[in-house]
This record gives C-alpha cells, sequence and structure tokens, in this order.
C-alpha cells in the first residue's frame, strides 16, 4: 500500500466542500430567521430560504477554499527555503521599541 498526501487540489476541494456546507447551514438558518421575521417575500419560504443558503454557502466556501490554498503552501519548501526565508524575516524585523512609560516619561521632562 501506498499513501500519498493531499495535492494542492485536493485540499482546494476540502475547503470548498467544507466551507460550503457550514455556510449552507448557516444561511439556511439566517434564512429561515428572515423569513419568520419579515416574510417569504415574491419567491416564497423555500425560494428565499434558498437564495440564503446558496449565496452564504457559495462565499463561505470560496474563502475557506482560499485559506486551505494559502495554509497548505508552507507544507512545499523544503528546509533549505525555510531556513532562508527565516534569516530574511530576522533582518528585516523592526527593533523593540521602548516602553510606553519610558516614552511618556521623557515627553513629560521635555
Amino acid at each position: 500500500m501506498s499513501y500519498h498526501l493531499p495535492s494542492l487540489w485536493d485540499k482546494a476541494k476540502m475547503g470548498l466542500i467544507m466551507g460550503g456546507s457550514v455556510g449552507a447551514c448557516l444561511g439556511c438558518l439566517i434564512g429561515f430567521y428572515s423569513t419568520m421575521k419579515f416574510g417569504p417575500g415574491p419567491r416564497g419560504y423555500l425560494g428565499t430560504i434558498g437564495q440564503y443558503a446558496l449565496g452564504s454557502g457559495a462565499s463561505f466556501g470560496f474563502f475557506m477554499m482560499i485559506g486551505s490554498c494559502i495554509r497548505s503552501d508552507a507544507d512545499r519548501l523544503s528546509a533549505q527555503d525555510r531556513d532562508a526565508l527565516r534569516k530574511n524575516m530576522e533582518r528585516w524585523r523592526a527593533p523593540a521599541s521602548t516602553p510606553m512609560a519610558v516614552y511618556f516619561a521623557r515627553s513629560a521632562k521635555a
């Protein structure tokens, strides 16, 4: 048996499915609340709740897909690339800031 790690496309699909499912469930709840509070509108109950579910599921699924792709990008770096990235990050790190008490004490004396 050979096992392989999921590809970037597999992770994107998984993020889309998970985000779409969660978004559709939340959209159903919000749509149900909205139709009970404001009425169904011209589309009827099922059409209005379905519109909320599809809109919420599509948007949440899209952002979850993008997030899972961005998160899995770090797995593809080699050890040498990670070390080089850390060295470059250290070079651009800002110096430690002075404590606020010291700053206010200096400005009060001036």
